[in-house]
């Protein structure tokens, strides 16, 4: 399934709040949602208070590809309904994989496109290897089907489940693409954490992500960290929130002064 857009940030940002204030036994008193009502100055968007704390608070979704959200609402608009018309029809599972901005077709053509590659589906799956099994390497295939306006991937995983999953690929060094997207936030929302900051408040950054295959913890606080370094005045918290799955999980990639291990870290649940 190819995530939608979410519409996470108010109950994520109550949810770690409440963590957060749970840690030091209390409880929070009161949230404001400040970006909305305070227009001649930047303005963090909440802050939160227990009986012997401010928190600040700016929640950003990783994007690990610049227009990830836009492009995948389209890519699913497009691809999404292939995987419950091929259920049950495969000899296994696979993935159909296409690289980022090239999955397109007019409105008008979209049921031709996805007839197609469903038929060079059905022939093409049966002369693939299972990945888990397959001694030659003839577990995928690349192709630009007949009727299909951009070239496709498609990989056999196993010989079981009779499912298809299809998959954005993005193009270029991910590890690169991830760092400058987290320091494209990191110059939008740290300027006004800092001035929180400076005004007494607990600031707090929220990566959101609910790409577990392009964005999971690891290397997310691995680009997170690099970009934090260099900060003059980096937030005193910086968390990872996992909302692909519920309940909703998170990890701290800045806790005060310290980075944690975030790899072998107990994931945390957010109770929502």
């Amino acid at each position: 399934m190819v995530a939608q857009e979410p519409k996470n940030e108010q109950a994520l940002c109550h949810a770690v709040i409440r963590l957060l204030a749970g840690r030091i036994g209390e409880s929070v008193t009161s949230a404001r949602q400040v970006d909305t009502v305070v227009r001649n100055r930047p303005a963090v968007e909440w802050v939160y208070e227990t009986p012997s704390r401010k928190f600040a608070v700016e929640h950003t979704r990783i994007e690990t590809f610049t227009n990830q959200i836009s492009e995948g609402k389209r890519f699913a608009q497009l691809l999404e309904p292939l995987e419950g018309d091929l259920a049950g029809k495969l000899p296994g599972a696979f993935f159909l994989i296409v690289d980022v901005g090239l999955a397109k077709a007019p409105a008008g053509q979209q049921a031709a496109v996805r007839q197609a590659l469903a038929k060079w589906i059905l022939e093409t799956g049966g002369t693939l290897d299972p990945d888990e099994t397959t001694r030659n390497g003839n577990c995928e295939t690349t192709a630009t089907p007949p009727g299909v306006p951009f070239e496709v991937t498609l990989r056999r995983d196993c010989d079981y489940e009779s499912r298809l999953f299809i998959m954005q690929n993005a193009v270029g060094d991910r590890r690169v693409l991830r760092r400058q997207r987290i320091g494209e936030a990191l110059l939008r929302k740290g300027p006004k954490l800092a001035a929180a900051k400076a005004e007494g408040s607990v600031s707090v950054l929220i990566l959101e992500s609910d790409d577990i295959a392009l964005a999971n913890r690891v290397v997310v606080a691995e680009a997170a960290v690099a970009e934090l370094t260099a900060c003059d005045s980096p937030p005193d918290i910086v968390i990872w929130a996992r909302t692909s799955t519920r309940p909703w999980k998170c990890s701290f990639i800045k806790d005060g002064p310290t980075y944690p291990d975030i790899a072998s870290a107990k994931l945390l649940v957010l109770e929502t």
